[in-house]
């Protein structure tokens, strides 16, 4: 197995008492070592800004940048953006491209800051600076090593980025459980969002109630993954928000820490896959994202 990560990744913080803390990722590393797992350490590198253009408009870029260089500010009231995380945020996509190179090539591939699907095309939120996953996709799209991808979104949080950037393109198949947004954020994911013109019916919005406990996610998950393997797509991102689990800070999803085994152990029937760690803010993320790795 492939995990990627680079000390870069510890950049990508907010400010004191944000719930998003990039720690994880090297306690995540130490417990790897600590039970001498096999996996094979990659550093990424660094996207472009051409690499960020794929998705993201030239004026999205151009504020931030003019954010950056006036000392830095808020792409949104939950997003500050500075010269560090900008940095680190070139990195996650870096490593989202390598991770997805990676699984075309047949082995699975763990990118450990990734799938930050709340940036939109030309506005974020959500502490998401780029949509790394979608810029890997269209990335790979143009160099046309891929034809159909498939994103696969567990987060508790509804990916509204990922779903305005693909929502009328065919070529990508986007599935989203999550929970419901009627009154939690970002206020978007519903079931009636199907996609628009060519793209409708590949956007998929599954949404769970308070309270979801390891049962009834299985049994929505169950539902859903066939649909992946009847669109044959030529590489599936996983989008694996750990804070669905049940002490997590933000989500009310109840899933226990051996549930992350029993999902990762569905996803594989999937060849061509690269995971993507992003969401989950409870002290436990560390050992969740190795009950992961090591069902994968």
């Amino acid at each position: 197995m492939k995990i990627i990560y680079s000390p870069k990744y510890l950049k990508y913080y907010f400010e004191e008492g944000h719930p998003f803390w990039p720690l994880r990722a090297k306690l995540f590393i130490e417990i790897l070592h600590k039970n001498k797992f096999n996996f094979q350490l990659i550093e990424p590198d660094k996207a472009s800004d051409n690499d960020i253009l794929l998705v993201h408009t030239p004026q999205y870029l151009e504020r931030v940048k003019n954010l950056v260089n006036s000392g830095g500010g808020y792409l949104s009231i939950d997003t500050p953006v500075h010269k560090d995380n900008l940095e680190a945020a070139y990195y996650y996509t870096g490593g989202t491209i390598k991770a997805a190179e990676t699984a075309l090539r047949g082995e699975t591939a763990v990118n450990t800051l990734g799938g930050l699907h709340h940036a939109e095309s030309n506005t974020s939120s959500g502490f998401c600076i780029f949509n790394d996953h979608a810029i890997a996709i269209r990335k790979l799209q143009k160099e046309k090593k891929i034809e159909k991808a498939a994103i696969l979104d567990l987060d508790v949080h509804a990916g509204n980025g990922t779903q305005e950037i693909f929502y009328a393109d065919p070529s990508v198949l986007k599935i989203s459980l999550h929970q419901d947004p009627s009154n939690f954020y970002p206020g978007t994911g519903f079931p009636w969002q199907k996609g628009s013109g060519k793209g409708e019916g590949y956007n998929i919005n599954i949404i769970l109630q308070p309270g979801t406990d390891e049962k009834a996610y299985l049994t929505e998950l169950d539902k859903v993954l066939p649909k992946i393997k009847i669109f044959e797509p030529d590489l599936l991102l996983v989008v694996f928000g750990v804070d669905t689990y049940k002490h997590d800070l933000l989500g009310q999803i109840k899933l226990d820490r051996q549930s992350y085994g029993k999902i990762a152990g569905k996803l594989r029937q999937f060849e061509k896959k690269a995971i993507l760690f992003a969401g989950g803010y409870a002290k436990d993320v560390p050992e969740l994202w190795y009950e992961i790795v090591r069902n994968l």
